[in-house]
């Protein structure tokens, strides 16, 4: 999406991304149509921005959790999610132990793997090795995080939910360009207007 609609919609095609674990097919449409609705590059131009100080919205969508797009650099950003649990019979072979960046998972007493969420980033890379097909995915989302941006100060987007539907991440954007347009005065980023206001602000907007 070009500048001149006002936003900017980057993501990484589930169809293509070996380390996918939801199909954004769902979610993309979803996202284009408040964003288009939204209007903003006729919001912009109402805020009668000087010369080339013309802003964009950015949301980047992910299909998995290595974030392949820049979703951490987004406005508002959705990174897949499958929360994987043991439902079938586990031979012990320690595969998705040896496959777990995040050492989140043990096998308790030579049994069975147990996970531990506080490690665990839902990146499913043990529900795909499993050779068993003893792990799957219990449920499947998108983590939401939100204001980030380069520029002179830059900052990384901050996660503000682990784990939401499609319609949920659609509703929360919606909300958030509703709390955006109304703050936004001068053509500056969310996170600024964020860090004004409050995070306690913001996330009153959108619950």
């Amino acid at each position: 999406m070009s500048e001149d609609k006002g936003f900017e919609l980057r993501f990484c095609n589930s169809a293509s991304c070996a380390l996918a674990v939801v199909n954004t097919e769902e979610l993309l449409p979803k996202l284009e149509k408040i964003l288009e609705n939204a209007n903003l590059g006729a919001f912009y131009q109402s805020l009668g921005l000087k010369g080339k100080k013309r802003r964009c919205f950015r949301v980047a969508v992910a299909a998995c959790p290595n974030a392949c797009t820049q979703v951490h650099i987004a406005d508002y950003g959705t990174i897949g999610q499958a929360v994987p649990a043991l439902e079938g019979d586990c031979n012990t072979c320690g595969v998705c132990v040896d496959v777990c960046e995040e050492e989140a998972i043990t096998l308790f007493e030579d049994r069975f793997p147990m996970i531990n969420f506080e490690y665990c980033i839902n990146c499913g890379a043990c529900i795909r090795a499993c050779p068993q097909d003893a792990l799957k995915a219990e449920s499947l989302g998108y983590k939401i995080l939100v204001g980030g941006k380069l520029g002179r100060h830059p900052m990384l987007a901050k996660e503000v939910f682990a784990l939401v539907s499609a319609e949920k991440a659609a509703e929360i954007l919606d909300k958030t360009i509703s709390f955006y347009q109304k703050h936004c005065k001068s053509g500056e980023r969310l996170r600024v207007i964020i860090e004004k206001l409050g995070w306690d602000t913001y996330l009153a907007a959108i619950s």
